[in-house]
Protein backbone atom coordinates (compact mmCIF):
# COMPACT_ATOMS: atom_id res chain seq x y z
CA UNK A 1 0.00 0.00 0.00
CA UNK A 2 1.27 3.86 -0.77
CA UNK A 3 0.61 6.34 1.31
CA UNK A 4 1.45 10.03 1.10
CA UNK A 5 1.96 12.43 4.05
CA UNK A 6 1.36 15.85 4.20
CA UNK A 7 2.69 17.99 6.98
CA UNK A 8 0.08 20.31 7.44
CA UNK A 9 1.58 22.00 10.84
CA UNK A 10 2.78 25.10 9.65
CA UNK A 11 -0.74 25.83 7.83
CA UNK A 12 -2.30 25.26 11.18
CA UNK A 13 0.14 27.06 12.99
CA UNK A 14 -0.35 30.08 10.85
CA UNK A 15 -4.44 30.06 10.96
CA UNK A 16 -4.54 29.63 14.46
CA UNK A 17 -7.84 30.87 15.93
CA UNK A 18 -6.34 33.27 18.68
CA UNK A 19 -4.70 35.03 15.74
CA UNK A 20 -7.64 35.18 13.99
CA UNK A 21 -9.28 36.56 16.64
CA UNK A 22 -6.60 39.49 16.96
CA UNK A 23 -7.22 40.30 13.01
CA UNK A 24 -11.09 40.76 13.98
CA UNK A 25 -10.59 42.55 17.18
CA UNK A 26 -8.67 45.39 15.56
CA UNK A 27 -11.47 45.26 12.45
CA UNK A 28 -14.12 45.49 14.59
CA UNK A 29 -12.32 48.35 16.36
CA UNK A 30 -11.74 50.06 13.66
CA UNK A 31 -15.33 49.91 12.45
CA UNK A 32 -16.54 51.37 15.60
CA UNK A 33 -14.43 54.11 15.67
CA UNK A 34 -15.73 54.98 12.38
CA UNK A 35 -19.32 54.36 12.94
CA UNK A 36 -18.60 57.11 16.09
CA UNK A 37 -17.04 59.58 14.23
CA UNK A 38 -20.11 59.63 12.40
CA UNK A 39 -22.78 59.40 14.17
CA UNK A 40 -21.12 62.09 16.48
CA UNK A 41 -21.35 64.72 13.13
CA UNK A 42 -23.75 67.39 14.18
CA UNK A 43 -26.24 68.83 11.27
CA UNK A 44 -25.71 72.44 10.69
CA UNK A 45 -27.24 74.78 12.66
CA UNK A 46 -30.46 76.36 11.61
CA UNK A 47 -29.88 79.94 10.41
CA UNK A 48 -32.87 81.11 12.88
CA UNK A 49 -31.60 79.12 16.38
CA UNK A 50 -30.80 81.03 19.31
CA UNK A 51 -30.16 77.83 20.95
CA UNK A 52 -25.79 77.34 22.12
CA UNK A 53 -25.24 73.96 20.98
CA UNK A 54 -23.48 72.20 24.26
CA UNK A 55 -21.88 69.26 22.27
CA UNK A 56 -22.92 66.94 25.44
CA UNK A 57 -24.55 64.63 22.89
CA UNK A 58 -21.31 64.50 20.46
CA UNK A 59 -19.19 63.98 23.70
CA UNK A 60 -21.07 61.26 25.13
CA UNK A 61 -21.00 58.70 22.08
CA UNK A 62 -18.14 55.90 22.99
CA UNK A 63 -17.17 52.12 21.47
CA UNK A 64 -15.99 49.77 23.81
CA UNK A 65 -15.45 45.70 24.23
CA UNK A 66 -18.01 43.50 24.40
CA UNK A 67 -18.88 41.14 26.28
CA UNK A 68 -16.43 39.10 24.19
CA UNK A 69 -12.84 40.34 22.16
CA UNK A 70 -15.86 39.86 19.08
CA UNK A 71 -17.79 42.44 19.90
CA UNK A 72 -18.04 46.54 19.87
CA UNK A 73 -20.59 48.28 22.02
CA UNK A 74 -21.67 51.79 20.50
CA UNK A 75 -23.74 53.90 22.75
CA UNK A 76 -24.23 56.82 24.54
CA UNK A 77 -25.57 57.21 28.64
CA UNK A 78 -27.32 61.06 27.36
CA UNK A 79 -30.98 60.13 28.23
CA UNK A 80 -32.42 62.56 25.56
CA UNK A 81 -30.35 61.01 22.43
CA UNK A 82 -32.83 58.92 21.67
CA UNK A 83 -35.33 61.87 20.76
CA UNK A 84 -32.32 63.17 18.44
CA UNK A 85 -30.74 59.93 17.20
CA UNK A 86 -33.07 57.03 17.05
CA UNK A 87 -34.82 56.25 13.90
CA UNK A 88 -38.19 55.37 16.25
CA UNK A 89 -38.30 57.90 18.67
CA UNK A 90 -36.68 61.02 16.91
CA UNK A 91 -38.58 64.31 17.63
CA UNK A 92 -40.28 66.03 14.92
CA UNK A 93 -37.81 68.78 14.86
CA UNK A 94 -34.96 66.54 14.69
CA UNK A 95 -36.46 64.48 11.68
CA UNK A 96 -34.44 64.92 8.31
CA UNK A 97 -31.51 66.75 10.11
CA UNK A 98 -30.29 64.50 12.30
CA UNK A 99 -28.69 61.22 10.99
CA UNK A 100 -29.71 58.47 13.19
CA UNK A 101 -27.45 55.76 14.92
CA UNK A 102 -29.51 53.06 12.69
CA UNK A 103 -28.69 55.21 9.66
CA UNK A 104 -24.87 55.34 10.27
CA UNK A 105 -25.07 51.63 10.62
CA UNK A 106 -26.64 51.04 7.94
CA UNK A 107 -24.59 53.70 5.94
CA UNK A 108 -20.98 52.37 6.68
CA UNK A 109 -22.43 48.40 6.95
CA UNK A 110 -20.26 47.93 3.70
CA UNK A 111 -17.05 49.36 5.34
CA UNK A 112 -17.26 47.61 7.95
CA UNK A 113 -18.22 43.97 6.68
CA UNK A 114 -14.72 45.14 4.45
CA UNK A 115 -12.84 45.97 7.66
CA UNK A 116 -13.25 42.15 8.83
CA UNK A 117 -12.93 40.57 5.55
CA UNK A 118 -9.61 41.97 4.98
CA UNK A 119 -8.80 41.07 8.69
CA UNK A 120 -9.45 37.85 7.44
CA UNK A 121 -7.76 37.54 4.10
CA UNK A 122 -4.32 39.02 6.25
CA UNK A 123 -4.73 36.30 8.94
CA UNK A 124 -5.31 33.28 5.94
CA UNK A 125 -2.08 34.55 4.93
Amino acid sequence: MTSITVDVSEAVRKLDPKTMEQHIERALTKGAEILVADVKRYPPKPPDSTYDRTMNLHDSWTNKKGRSALQRVIGTNVGYAPYVQDADRQAWMHRGRWHTAQSVARDRADDVRRFIVTALERWAR
